[in-house]
């Protein structure tokens, strides 16, 4: 995977999640960096502002039933690794698809 691809859907998590600049520090080199630093924002998130979570995830776009499953099945302590997982896949989709098709 081009490290571009990273980039850019660090770009639309930070747009879609209504992210300032800074909201995800470190070096991101990779999906797996990128999800370990969204987990502590999704926590905020789940415990602060479901509603700006959930809208967040209509917006990037992620199956209602994929959300329901994460929220009631898996273990509280997983939720916000889960939901990193499905944000990052999704958007990470999109760059993809954008760049094929954008040539």
């Amino acid at each position: 995977m081009l490290s571009n691809d990273v980039l850019q859907t660090v770009s639309l998590i930070k747009k879609d999640l209504s992210l300032e600049k800074d909201a995800l520090p470190g070096p991101i080199a990779s999906v797996d960096d990128l999800k370990k630093l969204l987990v502590p924002v999704i926590n905020y998130l789940l415990d602060r502002d479901m509603t700006r979570l959930l809208n967040a995830l209509y917006r990037i776009d992620i199956s209602e039933s994929k959300v329901k499953q994460v929220l009631t099945v898996e273990h509280p302590d997983n939720i916000a690794s889960k939901l990193a997982d499905l944000i990052v896949q999704r958007e990470l989709q999109k760059v993809v698809t954008r760049r094929k098709y954008s040539s």
